[in-house]
C-alpha cells in the first residue's frame, strides 16, 4: 500500500518537502521516500541538507528511508554536486522512457494514458510548459554578456547567476539574477536572502525597476514587522513588499528593493550604460548594507520567529 503525503515537518527555513511517499509492504514493513522535483531552478540554501534532516527524523519510524531528486539529465549534469547529496537521482528521460515502453505493451485503454504521461515529461524536458515555448534571443543574450562584463569591472564582489551567463536568454527575461550564495557569502546562511537581482523593467516606468533581495518565507509577516523594517533601513531608502499567500505559495518571500532607472535589455547597451552603471552601484550599496548589518537581519528573524510561534499557538 502506498500513499503520497504532504510533509508535516519543516526544517531550516520551514522549507516544504515536494513529495512524501509512504509505502506499507505486504509484510507490514514500512518505507518512506522524500522526493525533490527540479526542472530548472537552482538549489535553495541548504536544500538537500533540509531533506536529510527530515529523513533523519523519520528514520526511527520506518524500516527503509531514502531521499530522491527527480530532474532532467541536463540539470543533473549542471548541478552534479547538489544532486550527489541525494540517495537516488531519477531523470525525467528515464521516466519518459518507462512510459514509452509501457505504452507498447499496454492494452487499448491504457495506451493513451501512457502516451499522455510520456508527452508531459517530454514537455518538461524541453521546457515546454502548457504549450508555451521559451525561445532564446541573441539580442538579450548579447546584452547580458555586456552587463556581465560591466559587472566584473565595477563590482567584482557580485557573482553572476547561471541565467546571466547563458549565450541567449528568452526575450521576456528581464532580470539579472546574481548568485546570492557567492555574492552574499559573508552573511550567515540562515539569514541570507534566497534571491538577489537587478530588475530592468524593459525600459518602462510602469514595470519593476529596482535592485532587490528576497528572504524566503518572511513575506506573510510583513504587516507585523513593516514599521521595524522601515526604521532599520532609513539610510538606504528601501521599500518592502510581498506577494499574498495562496495554496501554491503559502509562505511568500519578503522583497526588499531600492529603485533604479528603467533599462531596456532589447535596446542599445551603450546608450544606456550610464543608467546600468548607476544600477550596479545600487547593487553594491544594497550588498554593502546587508553584509555590514547581519545583526539587523538577525533581529528581523527573531521577530519573525516570534510571529511564527504566536501563529502556531493560535492553532
Amino acid at each position: 500500500m502506498t500513499g503520497p503525503k504532504h510533509s508535516k515537518r519543516r526544517t531550516r527555513s520551514r522549507r516544504e518537502i515536494d513529495i512524501f511517499i509512504e509505502i506499507i509492504h505486504d509484510d507490514q514493513t514500512r518505507s518512506a521516500l522524500l522526493i525533490e522535483n527540479k526542472i530548472d531552478a537552482e538549489e535553495q540554501p541548504d536544500q538537500a541538507e533540509s531533506y536529510r534532516e527530515e529523513l533523519d527524523v523519520l528514520s526511527p519510524d520506518y524500516d527503509v528511508t531514502a531521499m530522491i531528486v527527480v530532474c532532467p539529465e541536463g540539470y543533473r549534469a549542471q548541478h552534479y554536486q547538489f544532486i550527489s547529496k541525494f540517495d537516488v537521482c531519477l531523470t525525467y528521460q528515464s521516466i519518459r522512457d518507462w512510459f514509452v515502453n509501457a505504452e507498447k505493451e499496454a492494452g487499448d485503454e491504457a495506451v493513451l494514458r501512457y502516451r499522455f504521461r510520456a508527452e508531459l515529461f517530454d514537455q518538461a524536458i524541453y521546457k515546454h510548459r502548457r504549450g508555451y515555448t521559451s525561445i532564446p534571443d541573441s539580442v538579450v543574450g548579447d546584452f547580458n554578456a555586456k552587463y556581465v562584463k560591466m559587472l566584473a569591472e565595477l563590482a567584482p564582489q557580485i557573482s553572476p547567476g547561471n541565467s546571466m551567463l547563458k549565450p541567449a536568454n528568452p526575450r521576456e527575461s528581464t532580470s539579472m539574477i546574481f548568485n546570492q550564495n557567492k555574492s552574499l557569502a559573508e552573511i550567515p546562511s540562515h539569514i541570507r536572502p534566497r534571491r538577489f537581482a537587478h530588475e530592468l523593467g524593459r525600459g518602462s516606468d510602469r514595470r519593476a525597476n529596482y535592485v532587490a533581495v528576497t528572504f524566503a518565507g518572511w513575506g506573510v509577516f510583513l504587516p507585523a514587522i513593516h514599521e521595524r523594517l522601515q526604521t532599520d533601513t532609513t539610510e538606504i531608502g528601501a521599500s518592502f513588499s510581498a506577494k499574498p499567500p495562496n495554496k501554491s505559495r503559502p509562505n511568500p518571500g519578503l522583497i526588499i528593493s531600492i529603485p533604479t532607472e528603467p533599462v531596456d535589455n532589447q535596446g542599445s547597451f551603450s546608450a544606456q550604460q550610464d543608467m546600468l552603471a548607476d544600477g550596479i552601484e545600487t547593487v553594491l550599496s544594497l550588498r554593502k548594507w546587508l553584509v555590514e548589518n547581519p545583526y539587523i537581519l538577525q533581529g528581523w528573524k527573531v521577530l519573525i520567529d516570534e510571529q511564527k510561534r504566536r501563529l502556531n499557538d493560535e492553532y
